[in-house]
């Protein structure tokens, strides 16, 4: 069955191939955006008001969001438009597609990865996002002082981030080597937390920051 979806158009939602490039094929964020401030991403927005709450409380940075998800797109876009918040831009493509050429060193103030898809069986457990690779791209583009929040509910998944990011060179784990954060900087439940909190389950929490001034 073909899933049919509404047509909605919204000045939120941004298209890669429209979007204005420079040298390289760098994404020219501050045109996108019409204004000059940090950037800070957000890898799969899903069913969450997350990054709308986090914009709320400081206006004063730019937000991207990363979703393939059409339905979770829309849900996502119509919540924006409610808030009307100027700072936030939806990007429905899978972050892969653009996180290690788009951007330039040390343009990224923050990464946020809520509950990412855990791929929980065996074979597919080279999908997940969070590996060597793509943390030493999140490090290569982060400011110095910039940050990277995780949160997740599957154990398993949470002990690779973990064992990944206190390995990848330039960060340093807020909490520890070793240790998860009591609790994340950004306070916002998102709606997968909120389920699984209700029942009893624990989150893992990591935060960690770029503490070298290299970027490249």
């Amino acid at each position: 069955m073909v899933r049919r979806f509404p047509q909605f158009t919204s000045e939120y939602e941004i298209h890669l191939p429209e979007l204005p490039a420079g040298e390289g094929g760098v994404i020219l964020w501050d045109t996108v955006f019409g204004s000059h401030r940090p950037l800070r991403i957000e890898i799969g927005v899903g069913n969450s008001t997350f990054l709308i709450e986090v914009a709320r409380r400081a206006q004063q940075f730019n937000y991207l969001g990363f979703e393939y998800s059409r339905k979770r797109v829309l849900k996502f876009l119509k919540k924006v438009e409610a808030e009307g918040l100027s700072c936030i831009r939806i990007l429905p493509v899978n972050v892969g597609m653009v996180l290690h050429h788009s951007f330039l060193p040390g343009s990224v103030d923050h990464f946020y990865i809520n509950h990412p898809d855990p791929w929980p069986k065996r074979r597919h457990a080279k999908k997940r996002f969070v590996c060597k690779e793509n943390a030493q791209s999140m490090v290569r583009l982060l400011r110095p002082g910039g940050g990277i929040s995780l949160r997740t509910d599957v154990a398993a998944y949470a002990a690779q981030m973990l064992e990944v990011m206190d390995s990848t060179e330039e960060l340093i784990n807020l909490a520890g080597k070793g240790c998860y954060a009591a609790a994340p900087i950004e306070p916002y439940l998102t709606a997968f937390e909120r389920m699984f909190l209700e029942r009893g389950l624990p989150i893992h929490y990591l935060e960690f920051e770029k503490i070298s001034g290299r970027t490249t």
